[in-house]
């Protein structure tokens, strides 16, 4: 799968789950974010990925939209135009038994230690006790409902992950 590059003004008349890159002006509010272009606005769900971005700026911002009684987009992450160091893409749909090699935020949830992705794909891990932060993990899916991965290796992205581009002032 992969994500369609839109203008917001065609949204109406996209299929709910559709992965979508959309560019806009992202803003923040009290009741939650947005992302804005001209006089089309779609309500945006979660954060970006790995960054924060600030308050009106133009942002890329890719994910999964869900057109229902109040549309949104459940964002997946963003980034600044012309940013290359961030690109979308999906996490691998493979069959137990599979070699697969992810990048995930990890967070140990009550006994379990989970990694989860940036189109929000869900991992159960096994094979290493991980601290949490951003990991980039290869291992073998054991089991795919639910999606059970023994790591064979990990590299912790936390302290490597690259801030996002500034944004100057005017």
């Amino acid at each position: 799968m992969t994500y369609r590059t839109l203008p917001l003004t065609d949204l109406p008349g996209i299929p709910d789950g559709t992965l979508v890159l959309l560019t806009g002006t992202y803003a923040r509010s009290v009741t939650g974010a947005t992302l804005r272009d001209g006089n089309a606005i779609i309500e945006l769900s979660g954060e970006p990925f790995d960054w924060s971005p600030r308050h009106d700026t133009r942002l890329d911002i890719w994910g999964q939209i869900w057109n229902g009684p109040a549309p949104r987009l459940i964002v997946h992450n963003a980034r600044l135009p012309g940013d290359v160091r961030r690109h979308p893409h999906t996490s691998p749909t493979v069959p137990a038994g599979t070699t697969l090699t992810v990048t995930a935020r990890v967070q140990r949830v009550g006994a379990d230690l989970l990694a989860v992705t940036p189109d929000r794909h869900t991992y159960l891990l096994r094979g290493h006790d991980l601290p949490d932060g951003y990991h980039h993990l290869t291992g073998t899916l054991i089991n795919e409902t639910p999606p059970l991965m023994h790591v064979t290796s990990h590299h912790d992205l936390s302290r490597a992950m690259l801030p996002p581009t500034e944004v100057p002032h005017e």
